[in-house]
């Protein structure tokens, strides 16, 4: 009997033993301490003073790896950490969703809206099982935390403040476009929502997307300010809206497409080329204007900016 005794408290201290050299559910402030490519976003946390809430609280988290980062204009940890702790914040919960959110339990389509911790409202694609937030792709998905899960994507996604118009108006590369819209309202009246300097009562919706020509690109194409105070309200609204669609469309999901414009009676030609993005009006086809800057985000839509004027 007490052999036995004694063998029974042996198997019992055995699986004991077992059981605590099992590995251990992590959190997600713990999953990311294993991921290489996040030292940006670590430095990042740890200035936020966030460390604690991803250990505990049950979200999903939007995760810019290292490149992402650079790709945004963060050239290392230190440009993160030189800023304001309650600015990373912000910009740090603008990734996160109160809720764990794995793939297959995500929407499918493209910009399907989603209300961040940082109460901003972004967009959440998923055409193909590969997830988007904006125009951030994941490059490593559904990482599972015992509080959530990490998606990791190549981009970050800042937190829309102002509405096109107001882009427009404090961005001065674009005063001759803003000059060219002001003067073609009279042609077209609902062409105001993109000189208006306010956000509106629904800054969300409707939204948009401009391919903006800048102040050099409006000159080459005959629009300097004379040329625009020459030209008639008319012919300068066909101009305007022609560089205006009436959806969202992030620079992720351009490829080679014929697209509508404000006027669905009129189309642009998307091009993906080894060089780049390019668009092209009805009548300037074989000379596409080239797309160089991209996804700028608006309270309202989403501004690309191009080197030439398309001609409907």
């Amino acid at each position: 009997m007490k052999k036995l005794i004694g063998g029974l408290m042996l198997l019992i201290v055995g699986l004991v033993g077992c059981k605590e050299d099992d590995p251990q559910p992590k959190s997600i402030s713990d999953v990311l301490l294993d991921q290489q490519d996040l030292t940006i976003l670590r430095a990042a946390i740890s200035h936020a003073g966030l460390q604690d809430a991803f250990k505990t609280s049950s979200v999903t988290l939007f995760a810019p790896n290292d490149e992402g980062f650079k790709a945004s204009g963060y050239a290392d940890a230190g440009a993160i950490t030189s800023l304001p702790p309650e600015q990373v914040r912000a910009l740090i919960t603008n990734h996160v969703i109160t809720s764990p959110l794995p793939v297959e339990s995500m929407p499918f389509g493209l910009s399907n809206p989603v209300k961040m911790m940082s109460n901003a409202r972004l967009f959440l694609s998923n055409p193909d099982g590969v997830p988007y937030l904006n125009h951030g792709k994941s490059v490593k998905s559904n990482i599972l935390a015992n509080n959530g899960v990490i998606h990791i994507i190549n981009r970050v996604i800042p937190i829309p403040t102002q509405s096109l118009a107001q882009i427009i108006k404090n961005t001065p590369d674009f005063s001759l476009f803003r000059q060219a819209t002001r003067r073609a309202i009279a042609g077209d009246p609902r062409l105001a929502t993109f000189y208006a300097d306010t956000l509106g009562s629904f800054p969300v919706d409707p939204a948009y997307t401009m391919f903006l020509p800048t102040n050099q690109a409006m000159i080459a194409g005959k629009f300097s300010q004379a040329e625009i105070n020459a030209t008639s309200p008319i012919v300068l609204a066909r101009i305007v809206s022609y560089h205006i669609m009436l959806s969202r469309l992030f620079s992720s999901f351009m490829g080679n497409s014929t697209v509508n414009m404000f006027d669905a009676s009129y189309t642009a030609t998307l091009a993906s080329k080894s060089t780049g993005l390019t668009i092209a009006g009805r009548s300037n086809p074989t000379q596409p204007a080239n797309i160089t800057k991209t996804d700028i985000t608006a309270t309202n839509g989403l501004i690309h900016v191009i080197d030439k004027v398309l001609i409907p």
